[in-house]
């Protein structure tokens, strides 16, 4: 799987996080198990061509840093870029465990997201380093990083639209909570899905010119998205297997407090009568009913 796909399904999650938040379902513990386990085996192998790097500069030879250069150029890539799908899911499961009241799946989110922050410096050290490394390949890394804070800073501020305080997954906390603001503001609108299509399609075109074609680790990048899709519970899909939208998650958490509502008013033995306050009770869930009005 490339990398590029991963910074899809970040935005699909950042779009969808709204609906996400509002089920505010736990995380199952074998979810959150393989996504720990993906992220280290995958973290080993970037540490793995780390080392080969500081062995390689280690011998002073420029040949062999050369070489390394142009073998490791896609993992480089891949950990800058997987980064926007790891802060996008330490978001979520942040919000998402504040509002069950447990610490259920956001302290494993975290230290994968603290794990890859090392990660990322330590490519941004070898940039700066430059033993081996061309002016265009420094050149093109930096480009592909600043690119890519800003698609971190648009899509943490979908998500911050709906919860203020993952504003701190963002690059940028300023420019991150301008984009919420647009974000509450677009989400409430008609066309909210289309701008959704139209912000996948320019992730998409903005990196994959930035990205090298071929896939540096697929199965490493597989795992970690295979735990991630095992993390959304099955009440966010409909029957057809697409994801629920926001106003049809609102229809159905309004019509379950409806019928719990109507449940317990009818199991009394008081007359429904208009100066009966339990048949106004009565009265006032059934008009809250979706599918009554």
């Amino acid at each position: 799987m490339h990398v590029l796909q991963l910074a899809e399904l970040a935005t699909v999650l950042a779009h969808q996080s709204p609906a996400v938040l509002i089920r505010h379902s736990p995380v199952s513990r074998d979810a959150a198990h393989q996504y720990w386990t993906a992220s280290r085996s995958r973290f080993e192998l970037w540490h793995q061509a780390m080392t080969r790097y500081s062995r390689a500069r280690s011998s002073g030879d420029p040949f062999r840093m050369r070489c390394w250069w142009d073998e490791h150029l896609p993992v480089l890539e891949e950990v800058l870029a997987s980064e926007l799908l790891t802060r996008v899911v330490t978001a979520l499961a942040d919000g998402i465990d504040r509002r069950i009241g447990r610490d259920d799946f956001s302290p494993i989110a975290e230290a994968v997201y603290w794990s890859h922050l090392e990660a990322r410096n330590r490519v941004q050290s070898t940039i700066l380093d430059r033993r081996g490394c061309s002016v265009r390949d420094a050149v093109h890394l930096n480009q592909l990083r600043r690119t890519l804070e800003n698609w971190i800073d648009s899509t943490i501020g979908q998500i911050a639209s709906q919860d203020d305080l993952v504003v701190r997954f963002g690059i940028d906390m300023s420019r991150t909570r301008l984009h919420a603001r647009e974000s509450a503001m677009a989400s409430t609108t008609e066309s909210w899905p289309t701008v959704a299509a139209l912000t996948r399609s320019t992730l998409y075109e903005s990196l994959r010119s930035k990205l090298s074609p071929s896939a540096a680790l697929p199965q490493a990048n597989r795992a970690v998205t295979n735990s991630i899709l095992q993390m959304l519970r099955p009440e966010l899909f409909d029957g057809y297997g697409t994801l629920k939208s926001l106003w049809l998650h609102r229809t159905e958490l309004s019509g379950g407090k409806s019928d719990q509502r109507i449940e317990k008013v009818l199991r009394t033995d008081q007359e429904d009568t208009e100066d009966n306050p339990v048949g106004n009770e009565l009265i006032e869930a059934m008009t809250m009913a979706p599918w009554l009005r």
